[in-house]
């Protein structure tokens, strides 16, 4: 009886390893495990460009028309020959202005929300949103003359909008009063 005492109590030692060696190996499993997540996240990044920061580079516009032009500089006319034929277009500045305007519009500041959608339009004369924006801020601000001089322009340059046609009732509403 003894000896299987014995036997019992070596089983039960060697079935437990010593207390102190096991909390400091299962530290190093997780340290391990989160170098291994980690690395595994990086390969996924880099494997993904649409994981990068979006003020790493310029994404395209999805309002954007495709029969965009450069726009020309303050005091140049369009298809002015001084206008450098190594500019680029760069729709991102009057984008910016939008989603700045759109702050501000959420914020409750109406008249800086105004200002950066007129900026966006100086940026880029064929960009909509921010037209269909002044006419909506506008139209709530009650000055029905702006609201209407705006809806019309949106639908100029858009004149395909999905929206047209609510916007084209909100003409006539304006035009009647």
């Amino acid at each position: 009886m003894r000896n299987s005492l014995q036997i019992v109590l070596l089983s039960v030692l060697l079935a437990f390893p010593a207390h102190s060696t096991r909390p400091q190996q299962d530290q190093q499993k997780q340290d391990q495990q989160k170098q291994d997540q980690q690395k595994q996240d990086q390969q996924k990044k880099a494997e993904d460009p649409t994981q990068e920061s979006s003020s790493k580079k310029n994404l395209p516009d999805p309002d954007a028309e495709p029969d965009e032009k450069p726009v020309a500089k303050k005091g140049e006319k369009p298809d002015d020959k001084s206008a450098k034929p190594s500019d680029k277009y760069d729709p991102y500045p009057a984008q910016k202005d939008l989603e700045v305007g759109m702050f501000y519009l959420h914020k409750g500041n109406v008249d800086a929300a105004i200002d950066r959608f007129k900026d966006a339009i100086e940026q880029r004369p064929n960009f909509a949103k921010p037209r269909l924006l002044l006419a909506e801020v506008y139209e709530k601000k009650g000055d029905k003359a702006e609201a209407l001089k705006y809806y019309k322009e949106y639908l100029q340059v858009f004149p395909t909008a999905p929206d047209s046609k609510s916007v084209r009732k909100k003409i006539e509403k304006l035009s009647g009063q």
